[in-house]
């Protein structure tokens, strides 16, 4: 039996199919909006646009090769390659938030101390000149999101700076840790001893002893959350698509 229950993979499949029709509307209120400023339109159309694209990709991608209702250890070149995907997703989820910013920086010619330009390590939705800029309705939309936004860096600055995000091939139950152990150190010896096909027939033992698990993480050291991936990148991806209405909305004010 795999990690998610029906009712859990019915939501997963229902939600998944909604990011195409979300992603069609969101690109066509930014990419059709008649822009004032060339590089406010620039960041829309060309950055905004191809991330939201490039994330529901990523999405469809991981999807696809790591099934929701896997009940078996995948390979691990599978693995590694959802693993890509995902570290892609999320830093085109905080970029998206990034070109957001700039987008309205740009567009409303907002202003730093006594009507300095902004430069670039202060323009972000959360950096006081542009908040300070946003009406009270956004500042509230912010603050609403600011834990799932601090999740969203931590994950993207372990990624960026620290530990990269990866999905374990699969983890071992209490019961049979021990005889994983024992397996272990036979591998160990095997490969000390130059007996590759040993070596090989062990870990297949201790791979079949394995239950995968659609997790993600990126740092035990760091108390770094572990994520069900699946689940959380809908989330994301609802979440961001959040931020772009309401930043359309902004600009209806």
């Amino acid at each position: 039996m795999g990690y998610f229950s029906q009712e859990a993979l019915e939501d997963l499949k229902k939600g998944r199919a909604e990011l195409a029709p979300a992603l069609r509307k969101s690109k066509a209120a930014y990419a059709g909006r008649a822009w004032t400023n060339e590089k406010a339109k620039e960041y829309a159309q060309h950055g905004l646009c191809r991330r939201l694209s490039t994330m529901t990709q990523m999405v469809d991608t991981v999807f696809e090769i790591l099934q929701p209702d896997l009940d078996e250890v995948p390979e691990l070149v599978t693995v590694m390659a959802a693993t890509a995907c995902i570290q892609n997703f999320v830093m085109n989820a905080f970029g998206c938030l990034e070109n957001l910013a700039w987008i309205w920086v740009l567009e409303k010619n907002v202003r730093g101390k006594d009507g300095a330009e902004l430069g670039r390590f202060d323009i972000g939705l959360g950096k006081p000149y542009v908040r300070k800029s946003l009406s009270a309705e956004f500042q509230a939309f912010l603050d609403v999101n600011q834990q799932w936004l601090g999740n969203l860096i931590s994950f993207r600055d372990g990624l960026a700076h620290r530990i990269p995000l990866y999905i374990p091939l699969y983890v071992i139950e209490q019961a049979s840790a021990e005889l994983f152990k024992t397996l272990d150190a036979e591998a160990i010896a095997a490969a000390l001893a130059g007996d590759q096909a040993e070596y090989d027939r062990v870990r297949g033992e201790q791979k079949a002893l394995g239950k995968f698990r659609p997790w993600m993480t990126h740092s035990v050291l760091d108390g770094a959350p572990t994520i069900v991936f699946h689940k959380q990148m809908l989330h994301d991806y609802v979440t961001v698509d959040a931020y772009c209405w309401r930043m359309i909305e902004e600009f209806a004010r």
